[in-house]
């Protein structure tokens, strides 16, 4: 009986484990197209700072992302093919909002009345 308990469990555990294993793999997958590239000057200034966020992740603030304030301090986007990006002119996604989809590129966030404006982000993956 003792034998019997044991191949019971060990067939529950063997049965089990696979399901949990696939489901932290499947929190470990990360969207590579779904990111946006922010920029501190315009026309996508490589020399200036920059950085790609990856999502989907939510900003209620840009006062710290990679070692800078990023608040007020964006003037052009590039946003990854399966990334849907809103941004905010306030903390804390509140104010005026801007919609920025898939591959979409804008240089000049100045033609948008948003250069300098944008202090939060949400960054959705999936079109």
């Amino acid at each position: 009986m003792a034998m019997w308990k044991l191949l019971v469990s060990l067939t529950a555990v063997v049965a089990i484990a696979p399901a949990a294993y696939a489901a932290d793999m499947e929190t470990q997958v990360m969207d590579k197209n779904c990111w946006i590239e922010i920029f501190e000057d315009d026309n996508f200034d490589a020399g200036d700072p920059h950085v790609v966020l990856q999502g989907p992740k939510e900003y209620a603030s840009l006062k710290s992302i990679a070692g800078k304030d990023w608040s007020n301090d964006i003037e052009s986007v590039i946003v990854g093919s399966n990334a849907t990006v809103r941004a905010y002119e306030d903390k804390d996604f509140k104010s005026t909002e801007i919609a920025f989809l898939p591959g979409q590129r804008v240089a000049n966030l100045g033609k948008l009345d948003m250069a300098n404006d944008i202090e939060s982000l949400k960054i959705a993956c999936g079109k």
